[in-house]
């Protein structure tokens, strides 16, 4: 497996001897030996060896120009090693081997412990967290029973919901349920929760309007949303004031319901396209097709879309993004903050 990472990188992992390359303008090789996976941070990176996490140097100030080891994230709890992490801008939120839940300090460089929050009933299956999200100042977990709670109150939701995936933007939470519905629920205010409003909502609440739709697939990040269902169609909503939402539109800026999107080729004519995986930036998102090309929308302001920005600065359409390794062998993208990563075979 082979990764790429396009965009901005406030780390020395990318650099041009003693400097670093603080813009990324093209899907450039990760060259960390052993990688199996990486997390986007807003100035550093997570990096995974296997089961050992480690964390990127911040380049920032008078250290922007200097190269510094990576540090390997170890939890202080004997035999518990790091399962999942999300990064955020202060902290880093992992679950680990234990399914407990920890913050790192990324500047204090200290550990917490998070208090259990799942309460104990000894009539029922024993439940713990298998997934987390974060957005902002909250931090969203999933359990095995398919219960959320935003950290540390459990989410009202009626008793047939079971949840099996969660992702988060910076104020809002959608939710994929184990027959294809999604919830939402966070702040409303730039229409991210698909509600056809712009109305807060505390607890998960279902998107009438993907009703009869079998969503597989979520993303959300910033203040938009964008799902994938079971026949390859996208929808998208929410903030659109860059494109991210990628809709032909000149004037809308927000869109409280989702939407579904075209793909155009060069001559504006539709394409018969299968979408197979969905990742939203902050003010862009990318997808992958099941023929391995990589469409993109909104912002390439640091060269998140992996692009030259004297070429494309930003899309308000989804096009097709140039790349240097063959689409054949595309296996997955993730997009965090103003990066995008992108795994080949």
């Amino acid at each position: 497996m082979t990764l790429y990472y396009a965009g901005f990188n406030g780390s020395p992992m990318f650099s041009h001897g003693d400097t670093v390359i603080t813009i990324t303008e093209k899907f450039t090789k990760i060259t960390f030996q052993g990688i199996t996976g990486l997390e986007i941070g807003w100035n550093y990176f997570l990096l995974w060896r296997d089961t050992n996490l480690y964390i990127t140097e911040m380049a920032s100030g008078d250290d922007s120009s200097t190269k510094k080891e990576l540090q390997l994230l170890e939890i202080p709890e004997d035999s518990s090693w790091c399962k999942r992490a999300v990064a955020g801008k202060e902290y880093v939120v992992i679950l680990s081997s234990r399914n407990d839940v920890w913050r790192y300090n990324i500047y204090e460089r200290l550990w917490r412990k998070v208090q259990n929050f799942i309460p104990t009933n000894e009539d029922s299956e024993p439940e713990y967290t298998i997934e987390i999200s974060h957005g902002g100042s909250t931090v969203v977990a999933l359990t095995n029973l398919g219960r959320i709670f935003n950290i540390p109150m459990l989410a009202n939701v009626p008793k047939r919901v079971k949840f099996v995936d969660v992702a988060c933007g910076f104020d809002h939470t959608i939710l994929l349920t184990d027959n294809g519905e999604i919830y939402s629920m966070g702040m409303g205010t730039r229409g991210q929760l698909g509600h056809g409003d712009l109305e807060d909502c505390d607890n998960p609440k279902i998107i009438e309007a993907l009703a009869g739709l079998k969503v597989v697939q979520i993303s959300a990040a910033g203040w938009h949303s964008a799902v994938v269902t079971d026949q390859g169609d996208l929808y998208t909503w929410g903030w659109n004031t860059i494109g991210e939402l990628g809709i032909d539109t000149e004037d809308t800026k927000i869109f409280a319901t989702p939407t579904i999107v075209d793909f155009k080729d060069g001559l504006g004519e539709i394409l018969d396209s299968t979408v197979k995986k969905v990742q939203c930036g902050n003010v862009f998102t990318i997808c992958l097709l099941d023929n391995g090309s990589l469409w993109g929308a909104g912002s390439n302001k640091y060269g998140q879309l992996g692009q030259s920005r004297n070429e494309l600065i930003s899309s308000k359409i989804f096009v097709k993004l140039k790349i240097d390794f063959d689409e054949k062998s595309v296996r997955d993208i993730k997009c965090h903050e103003w990066g995008s990563l992108v795994s080949t075979d």
